[in-house]
C-alpha cells in the first residue's frame, strides 16, 4: 500500500490502528486531507511547539485532530543538499508530516523543550483550514534558508495564524521569532486572511 493511500485512509480509519504511524511531504499530506471527508470534520484542538535543546535546536509543531490523531510538521533542508544554493545558505525545503494515532509514538526517545502550547474553541480550525495555510506557505517560501525561513519561522508562521484568525488560547510559553522572513510571513498571512473572509 502506498504511502498517499495509507494516509487517505488514515484520515477515517487511524483510531483503529493504534500503531500507525506515517511520515510523508506536507504537500502530499494536504492533497490527502483534500481528498477526505476528514477535512471538514477533523478539528485541530491543540498546538505545541517543541526545541530539541542540544544541537541546531531544532523547533518541530506537535497539532492534535479531534480524539485520536497526532501529527507532527517539520521543516528543514533537503537531506541531499549538502550545500546552499547560493552565498546566502538557500537550500531546497524539506517540509514533511508525521501522522500517527499516538502523541507518544511522535515523541518517543526525544529529549524536548516545550516552547508554546495553544488550545482552541470546540470552532477551531479544521484539518481543511490547516491544508489550506499548509498550502499558502508553500507556495510563499519555496526555500530553506538558514537566517530567514527555517524551522523556528515555519512553526512561528503557523502558530501564529492559527492562533490568530481561530482564537487560540496561549496556554503557555509565547510566540517568537517573529523578526524572521518578514516579507513571507505578510504574504502568506495576507492570503490566509482572504481565505478566512472568504468562508474558507
Amino acid at each position: 500500500m502506498s504511502a498517499a493511500t495509507r494516509v487517505t485512509l488514515a484520515t477515517d480509519l487511524l483510531a483503529s490502528d493504534p500503531h500507525f504511524t506515517c511520515t510523508i511531504p506536507i504537500r502530499q499530506l494536504c492533497t490527502s486531507i483534500q481528498n477526505s471527508r476528514f477535512e471538514r470534520s477533523g478539528r485541530v484542538t491543540s498546538l505545541i511547539r517543541f526545541e530539541q535543546p542540544r544541537g541546531c535546536r531544532h523547533q518541530f509543531l506537535v497539532l492534535k485532530i479531534g480524539e485520536a490523531i497526532w501529527l507532527r510538521l517539520d521543516r528543514g533542508p533537503k537531506p541531499e543538499n549538502s550545500t546552499p544554493r547560493s552565498s546566502v545558505s538557500r537550500f531546497t525545503p524539506c517540509d514533511s508530516a508525521t501522522i500517527s494515532s499516538s502523541e507518544e509514538q511522535l515523541l518517543r526517545g526525544l529529549r524536548l523543550e516545550m516552547k508554546a502550547e495553544v488550545v482552541f474553541p470546540v470552532d477551531g480550525p479544521t484539518a481543511g483550514d490547516l491544508r489550506k495555510l499548509l498550502t499558502i506557505l508553500s507556495q510563499e517560501s519555496p526555500e530553506y534558508r538558514l537566517w530567514g525561513e527555517n524551522c523556528k519561522w515555519f512553526c512561528s508562521v503557523v502558530q501564529e495564524n492559527l492562533t490568530h484568525f481561530y482564537s487560540g488560547e496561549l496556554r503557555s510559553g509565547t510566540l517568537s521569532h517573529r523578526d524572521l522572513g518578514k516579507k513571507s510571513r505578510r504574504r502568506i498571512a495576507d492570503r490566509f486572511l482572504n481565505v478566512v473572509a472568504q468562508g474558507h
